[in-house]
């Protein structure tokens, strides 16, 4: 998932493609931080690209209860949505950009299974 939007860098670029990239909670210290990479368009994105630009945002205290039994990911794109100004009229893009990487089994684990 992504948003679209186009929005100016600190270089003067006009980025229109951002996406969360990381996410950090600590539920001890009830804090979380989110990590927002923003490219020159989806296109750069999809031919893999860096980011022109990577932003960490601390989520106030105040909006924990909303990322508290919530997939992370999907209230993260709500709230940047809702509370930081130039994502407020961005566009959900859900397209899969580019295919998972499917994990097999670690061979030695299935060729020499432990018995109990």
């Amino acid at each position: 998932m992504a948003i679209i939007i186009n929005m100016d860098s600190k270089f003067g670029l006009s980025l229109s493609y951002h996406r969360i990239t990381a996410f950090n909670i600590n539920y001890a210290s009830k804090k979380a931080v989110l990590c927002v990479a923003s490219y020159l368009s989806k296109e750069a994105r999809a031919n893999k690209s860096v980011p022109l630009e990577e932003i960490d945002i601390e989520i106030p205290s105040a909006d924990w209860p909303l990322f508290k039994n919530a997939n992370p990911i999907q209230q993260g794109y709500l709230w940047l949505k809702a509370n930081v100004v130039g994502f407020e009229d961005a566009l959900d893009d859900v397209e899969v950009v580019e295919t998972p990487i499917l994990i097999e089994n670690d061979p030695v684990e299935t060729e020499n299974p432990v018995e109990g």
